[in-house]
C-alpha cells in the first residue's frame, strides 16, 4: 500500500526544516565560532598594535637616556657647551613620555618592571641633573665622580637590562600572535567555506579587518623605520647564523653603502674575519641569551671608528633565534678623551720640568696634586704623597711657618711672600705665591701654589750688598759703611753715657805713602794697604769697627770704653804693631788722630771733622804716633 502524500509532505517538510533548522543551527554554530574566532583575531592585532607602539618607545627611552648620558659625560670631560644638546633633547618632556609609555603597556605581569623602571627613570635624571649642578658649581671632580661611580653604572644597566627583557618579553608575545594567526588561517578559511555566503560574509568581514589591521601594522613598521634611520645610532639585526636582517640609515651612512644592499651579508663580509673574531665572545654571549654592551672600534675606509654597542638576544619559542645589534658613534668623545689626556701629558711634562714647586691642596689641606720637584727638593715620591695632609707630607714644622699665610688664601685672598726653608738638609730662599680655586658662589675648594727657589738670587743680593758696603782692596767696610757705623755707635752712645762709657773715633793714615807708591810701584802699594788693614782689624777689638775711607786713610770707631785714655793705649798698640809688620820688605809708620765724646750729643761730621783735626797735629808733630782730642775740643783747637 503506498503511504499517503500527506505524511509523506510532512515527512519531506520535517525533515527539510530539520535540515534548515540543522543547517541554521551549524550556520549558528558556524558564525559563532567565526565569531569567536574574529573577537580572538582583532584582540590578537591590538595587542600586536599596542606591542608595536611600546617597543619603539622603550627604544627611544633607552637610546635618550643614554644620549643623556652621553652628552653629559662629553660635556663634563670637554667642557665643551655643545655636548650638552643631546642631554637637553633627551630630557625634554621625558617624565610625559615615560607615564604615556607606562600607561601603554597594560599587562599586569609587566607592573613591576615598570614601576622599577619609573624610578630608575627618576634616579638617573636625578643623578644627572645633581652633576650638571655639581659641574657648574665648579664642582667638577665630584661630578665626575658621580658620573663615573659605580652607583651610576649600576642603575643604567638595571634599567638596560629590564627594558630588553621588557623588549624581548613583547617581542616574543609579538612573534607568538603572529604564529598564533597564521596557525588560525587555515581553520578560519575551511569555516568560510562550511558557512557559505554567511560565513562568507563573517570571513570578508574579519578578512576586511585583518587587512585594516594589517595596513596599520605597515603603517607602525613604516613609523618604526623612519623612527630607526633617524636615531643618532646605528641599528641592524642579524638572524642565528649571522646574516644582516635589518640595517637601519645609520649602518649604510658608516658603512657608504645601501642599507637594502647589505642585507644578507654575514659578520665576516660586514667587519671582516679580524674583526668579528673581536667580536666572537660577545656574540657567543647574547646567542646564549644573554645582553651585552661594550665599546669596539672599526677601521673603515682607514679611518678608525669608536662605538659603545649592544647585543640583545632575539628569543622566538625560547631559544635565541638571532640578535639586535645598537652601536652608538663615539669616535669624537674618544677623540676628545685622547685629545684631553694628551694635554695633561704635555702639561705635566711641562710642570713636571719647571725649576718650581706646584701643588694644588684642597679646602681639609691635602694634597691633590704635585710636580716631580716635590722629588728633587724634598725627597719624596710625588703619588705616594697625594691624599694625604700636609702635615704629614712636609711635617707640622714646616707648614707652622705658612699657617697664616694658608689662612688667607683659604679664604680666598691671593698671597705672595718669601720664606726660608731648609730642605735636605739645604737652607733654601724661597718666594711663594698662594691663588685660591674659587668656584662661581665663591666659595673656595683649594688653593694653588707656586713656590721658586731664588737661593742664588739672595746670595747674588748679599753679595752685591757686600760689594757695595766694603773695599774691594782689603776687605774693609768702605766709607758709606763707615758714616752708616758711625751713626749707629753715636745713637748708642748716647745710652752708653748715662754708664760713663765713652766712645773714640780713630783716623790714621800711613805715613809718607806716596813715596812708597813712587818707590816701589802699585803692586807694593797695594800689599802695604792689605797688611796695614790686617794689623788694624788685630789690634782692635771684634766689637770695633774699621773701614777704609779712601786711598791709605783708615778708620776705627771704638765703642763702650770706661775712659778716653783706652783709646790712647789702642793707637799704641797699632802704631807699634804698624812699624813692627814691614809688610813687603818696606818699613812704614803710622799717623793717628783720636776723637772721643763721653756723651752722644755729637754730630757724626763733627766728630769726624776733630778726629781729623787730630791726625793732622800728629803729621805735625812728627808722624808715627798720635794725638787724642776730646769732645768738644775747644781746648786743643790752638
Amino acid at each position: 500500500m503506498r503511504p499517503s502524500a500527506e505524511p509523506l509532505h510532512r515527512s519531506s517538510l520535517g525533515r527539510g526544516v530539520g535540515l534548515l533548522i540543522a543547517t541554521l543551527l551549524a550556520m549558528a554554530v558556524i558564525v559563532a565560532l567565526l565569531a569567536w574566532r574574529a573577537r580572538t583575531t582583532l584582540d590578537d592585532l591590538r595587542r600586536a598594535d599596542r606591542i608595536n607602539t611600546v617597543v619603539p618607545a622603550m627604544t627611544l627611552l633607552m637610546e635618550d637616556l643614554l644620549n643623556a648620558e652621553t652628552g653629559q659625560r662629553g660635556y663634563l670631560l670637554t667642557q665643551r657647551a655643545g655636548y650638552l644638546q643631546p642631554y637637553r633633547d633627551a630630557v625634554r618632556n621625558l617624565d610625559r613620555r615615560l607615564e604615556e609609555l607606562l600607561a601603554r603597556d597594560d599587562d599586569p605581569a609587566h607592573l613591576p618592571k615598570l614601576a622599577r623602571i619609573r624610578e630608575l627613570v627618576q634616579l638617573k635624571m636625578t643623578e644627572m641633573n645633581q652633576t650638571i649642578r655639581l659641574h657648574d658649581s665648579g664642582r667638577h671632580e665630584e661630578a665626575l665622580e658621580l658620573v663615573l661611580g659605580d652607583q651610576g653604572l649600576h642603575h643604567m644597566d638595571e634599567l638596560r637590562d629590564l627594558l630588553g627583557e621588557l623588549t624581548s618579553s613583547l617581542r616574543a608575545e609579538r612573534a607568538a600572535i603572529s604564529e598564533r594567526l597564521a596557525s588560525e588561517a587555515g581553520k578560519t578559511e575551511f569555516l568560510l567555506l562550511a558557512g557559505l555566503a554567511m560565513l562568507a560574509l563573517f570571513a570578508v568581514m574579519s578578512t576586511s579587518q585583518v587587512l585594516l589591521r594589517s595596513r596599520d601594522l605597515l603603517r607602525a613598521q613604516k613609523r618604526l623605520r623612519g623612527i630607526a634611520d633617524n636615531v643618532p645610532a646605528l641599528i641592524s639585526h642579524f638572524d642565528g647564523n649571522g646574516r644582516l636582517r635589518f640595517a637601519n640609515a645609520a649602518v649604510g651612512r658608516v658603512l657608504h653603502a645601501d642599507p637594502a644592499s647589505l642585507l644578507g651579508k654575514t659578520l665576516d663580509e660586514l667587519r671582516g674575519v679580524e674583526g668579528v673574531e673581536k667580536l666572537r665572545p660577545f656574540i657567543e654571549r647574547v646567542m646564549n641569551g644573554e645582553a651585552v654592551a661594550f665599546d669596539a672600534e672599526q677601521v673603515i675606509d682607514g679611518e678608525t671608528l669608536h662605538f659603545h654597542q649592544s647585543f640583545v638576544p632575539e628569543l622566538a619559542r625560547g631559544r635565541v633565534a638571532g640578535f639586535y645589534a645598537c652601536s652608538m658613534d663615539i669616535t669624537e668623545r674618544k677623540r676628545a678623551e685622547a685629545a684631553v689626556a694628551a694635554s695633561e701629558r704635555r702639561m705635566k711634562a711641562i710642570t713636571d720640568n719647571l725649576p718650581v714647586f706646584i701643588t694644588y691642596i684642597d679646602a681639609d689641606r691635602k694634597l691633590r696634586y704635585t710636580n716631580e720637584t716635590m722629588r728633587t727638593w724634598f725627597g719624596l715620591d710625588p703619588q705616594a704623597a697625594l691624599g694625604l695632609h700636609i702635615d704629614e707630607v712636609f711635617g707640622v714644622a714646616s707648614t707652622s711657618q705658612r699657617s697664616a699665610q694658608l689662612a688667607l688664601a683659604l679664604g680666598g685672598e691671593r698671597v705672595e711672600f718669601e720664606i726660608t726653608s731648609t730642605l735636605l738638609g739645604k737652607q733654601r730662599h724661597l718666594r711663594a705665591i698662594y691663588v685660591p680655586d674659587a668656584g662661581p658662589d665663591g666659595r673656595v675648594a683649594g688653593i694653588f701654589t707656586l713656590s721658586i727657589d731664588i737661593t742664588v738670587m739672595k746670595q747674588a743680593e748679599a753679595q752685591l750688598a757686600r760689594l757695595a758696603s766694603s773695599d774691594a782692596l782689603t776687605g774693609l767696610p768702605n766709607r758709606r759703611e763707615f758714616d752708616q757705623a758711625l751713626v749707629s755707635a753715636l745713637a748708642r752712645q748716647r745710652r752708653q753715657a748715662r754708664e760713663g762709657r765713652v766712645l773714640a773715633l780713630l783716623f790714621l793714615d800711613i805715613d809718607h805713602f806716596k813715596a812708597i807708591n813712587d818707590t816701589h810701584g802699585h803692586g807694593v802699594g797695594d800689599t802695604v794697604l792689605r797688611d796695614f788693614a790686617t794689623v788694624l782689624r788685630r789690634a782692635v777689638r771684634g766689637s770695633d769697627h774699621v773701614a777704609r775711607i779712601s786711598g791709605d786713610e783708615f778708620v776705627a770707631v771704638l765703642e763702650g770704653l770706661h775712659r778716653a785714655e783706652e783709646a790712647e793705649q789702642v793707637a799704641a798698640k797699632i802704631v807699634d804693631a804698624i812699624r813692627a809688620a814691614q809688610p813687603a820688605g818696606v818699613a812704614i809708620t803710622a799717623s793717628i788722630g783720636i776723637a772721643s765724646v763721653a756723651d752722644g750729643e755729637v754730630p757724626a761730621t763733627d766728630l769726624i771733622e776733630l778726629a781729623d783735626r787730630a791726625l793732622y797735629q800728629a803729621k805735625h808733630q812728627g808722624r808715627d804716633g798720635w794725638v787724642a782730642v776730646r769732645w768738644p775740643g775747644s781746648d786743643q783747637r790752638r
